[in-house]
């Protein structure tokens, strides 16, 4: 099952996936923390992993956080685990006029693919956003990050974007919808959307 959590103000939309293995994806900014942190108690006690579908901070911010308090490690696609180690530019931390604090522990995503393939979870690298933004498909479900929203696509503006490559991940995520009779589309901002979405992402 997967929970939509958080989503205040600028934060991205948090999600809990329950399964073999409870997973915490995109847990946002340090201020939304004991608010996030509650409404995962009320659900589970224990988080496994923590999943970033990409390195911006109002996705990723309070990955320290959470880390310490789940004793859990951080997983995000290989080419953006330095960005997180370093809480360099590309996590346009500087955007929310603040510094980053990188988790300790950062697993590269292909270290851990088979065993979230075991657990049902599906990992679709899907750049355009930054160069390493992810999608996940569990269930009839798929989680886009900033990749795509129920109105709309991500920026392509910002360090490591590009729109050119944000049309194919978009292009790559219909066929696998379509394949994998995608229900829903869980995106990084706003609200839940189904299959129109890949209609809307063409007027961009």
């Amino acid at each position: 099952m997967i929970y939509k959590l958080n989503g205040i103000y600028y934060d991205a939309n948090s999600y809990l996936i329950v399964g073999k293995k409870n997973i915490l994806i995109d847990p946002g900014t340090p201020g939304n923390f004991e608010f996030l942190k509650n409404q995962i108690e009320e659900i589970v006690k224990d988080i496994d992993l923590i999943i970033n579908t990409h390195c911006h901070y109002d996705h990723s911010g309070s990955d320290y956080l959470f880390e310490d308090y789940f004793d859990a490690p951080i997983v995000i696609l290989d080419s953006e685990v330095e960005h997180l180690k370093k809480g360099d530019e590309v996590t346009v931390s500087w955007l929310f006029n603040t510094n980053f604090i990188p988790p300790k522990e950062i697993i590269p995503i292909g270290e851990v693919k088979d065993e979230l393939s075991k657990i049902g979870i599906e990992i679709i690298h899907t750049p355009g956003h930054t160069k390493g933004g992810i999608s996940l498909i569990f269930e009839d479900k798929m989680i886009t990050g900033d990749t795509l929203f129920a109105y709309g696509v991500g920026r392509w503006d910002l360090l490591t974007g590009d729109l050119v490559e944000l049309r194919a991940s978009i292009e790559k995520l219909e066929r696998i919808a379509n394949q994998k009779r995608i229900t829903q589309i869980y995106p990084g901002h706003g609200e839940v959307g189904d299959l129109g979405v890949f209609g809307r992402a063409k007027m961009f």
